[in-house]
């Protein structure tokens, strides 16, 4: 494409001289340079690409956009107030403005955007539409499936995967949309047919200012929908995210399991460690009942948030009620792992303090013998919810193994001493073994008939990041493997 057509609407002005230079692709990352590329220099929470302008010059770039002046003789350089801005209208241009052509549906919150993104998917297939999906776990785009690098990508990302997507013909995808996609820029040209807000408690106060900024940077969301936004209404900055919208006069539809006042209300009829079955009403009267696999109370709210969203956009109830039936788990979301010796093992993502609360308390409604859980809490990270997890780890589990997440290059000791401080409190038995896998072979070796091992904080991931290094590690594989090798060892006795 060409440079000018390529910088339209971008208030960057192209010379004369350069009008007709022939860009071949865009990248934000020096190592992917070819030949004729354009280099946008992104600020990160931890490098800054104006630093690899020079080896993205070096590597043949055509041009380099940048936010301040670089040494760069012989490599055309655009200076720009916000190059992330930037990099959003050069990808629409870049890729046709392909989003246009999609019908998205995003998902926030602080817990549950992986189930409900993957529900609403299964929900539009029901119904027979392809569907696209970009989450934490990956990024689907047909029988395509990619390793997800973050939970909602850059700009240029996105307009790549609906330039995919249009090319099959693929006309709705579901976003998890995290805030730091918000506050970065990632979505900010993006217009959303229908958004669904799930909850919101402490989290990333790493990276927000305090939880008021991190609002406000969650509503952002809504303020780039179209249609309609599906909120949470039982949760508190649901309530006042409904109302506030109300008030600005823009379209929300309020759903709950409490209130039957509210657009969408979940009338529980059954639940169990198996699932659960309720009647899905909108605005008093019944739209259809809903069966699903999936256990424990915040699944029902993961349920009822899809089912929101697919009728409002207009999906029939059957599809939105065999859709939903057809998911029985998402990977690293309270899934069991199956094994040769029937010991009940729940890995799960829940890395924040409400998360493991709601899947403790479903685990030990599960159970008659003992909740033992196996948890840390990741390094370079909000340290405030660290002893909050301990608490709750404490307040509901038998006994706990405080482990490494990913502790990247922040000292395990220091981690699980920040957790120490709210387990302590409590009163529950516990250790510390900051190896998670010998972590978790503790556990099994602790394990009685009738008890549960919950471990918590990986879920689907299958890596673990000590200081610099990125090494393979599942909790699933692990919790396998340790029984083979047990298996093993007693077949040599």
């Amino acid at each position: 494409m060409k440079l000018r057509y390529l910088l339209q609407n971008t208030d960057i002005k192209c010379p004369e001289g350069l009008n007709e230079t022939n860009i071949t692709g865009i990248s934000y990352d020096s190592r992917k340079i070819q030949k004729g590329n354009l280099f946008i220099c992104l600020k990160g929470r931890f490098t800054d690409g104006h630093i690899y302008a020079g080896d993205a010059a070096f590597r043949g770039a055509a041009a380099v956009i940048a936010e301040k002046e670089l040494p760069l003789p012989g490599t055309p350089l655009f200076i720009v107030e916000d190059s992330r801005k930037a990099l959003a209208q050069i990808a629409a241009n870049y890729y046709g403005y392909s989003n246009r052509y999609i019908s998205l549906f995003g998902v926030t919150g602080t817990n549950g955007k992986t189930t409900v993104s993957y529900l609403i998917k299964s929900g539009l297939e029901a119904w027979g539409k392809s569907c696209g999906l970009t989450g934490t776990i990956s990024y689907k785009v047909g029988a395509k499936e990619y390793e997800a690098e973050r939970t909602t990508p850059e700009s240029l990302d996105l307009q790549k995967i609906f330039f995919e997507l249009k090319a099959q013909g693929i006309g709705y995808c579901v976003m998890e949309v995290s805030s730091h996609a918000l506050k970065l820029g990632r979505v900010r040209d993006l217009q959303f047919d229908y958004s669904v807000f799930t909850n919101l408690s402490i989290d990333h106060m790493d990276f927000h200012k305090d939880s008021e900024e991190y609002y406000q940077t969650k509503k952002k969301l809504f303020l780039q929908t179209k249609r309609a936004g599906i909120i949470n209404i039982d949760d508190s900055s649901g309530r006042r995210l409904f109302e506030e919208l109300r008030t600005e006069k823009i379209h929300a539809r309020s759903f709950s399991l409490i209130s039957s006042e509210a657009d969408y209300f979940g009338e529980v009829k059954e639940m169990d460690e198996k699932g659960a079955r309720l009647a899905f009403r909108f605005r008093g009267r019944d739209v259809t009942e809903i069966e699903s696999s999936l256990p424990g109370r915040f699944s029902l709210y993961n349920i009822l948030a899809a089912a929101a969203c697919l009728h409002s956009a207009g999906v029939p109830a059957e599809a939105v009620s065999a859709g939903i039936a057809l998911i029985k788990g998402v990977p690293g979301r309270f899934e069991s792992v199956k094994n040769n010796r029937d010991i009940p093992v729940i890995v799960d993502f829940a890395h924040t303090p409400d998360a493991l609360e709601s899947v403790l308390i479903t685990a030990a409604e599960m159970i008659k013998g003992r909740l033992i859980c196996v948890f840390g809490c990741r390094g370079d990270r909000d340290r405030s919810k660290r002893a909050i997890m301990g608490k709750v780890a404490g307040r509901y589990s038998d006994y706990c193994i405080v482990t490494s997440d990913n502790p990247r290059t922040e000292s395990q000791q220091q981690i699980a001493a920040d957790i120490e401080e709210g387990l302590y409190e409590t009163g529950c038995n516990y250790e510390v073994i900051e190896d998670r896998r010998k972590a978790i072979k503790r556990a099994l070796s602790l394990y009685k008939k009738g008890d549960l091992i919950l471990i918590a904080g990986k879920g689907h991931e299958n890596y673990q990041i000590i200081g610099g290094a990125k090494n393979y590690f599942s909790d699933k594989d692990t919790v396998l493997e340790l029984i083979k090798e047990e298996e093993g060892a007693r077949g040599e006795n």
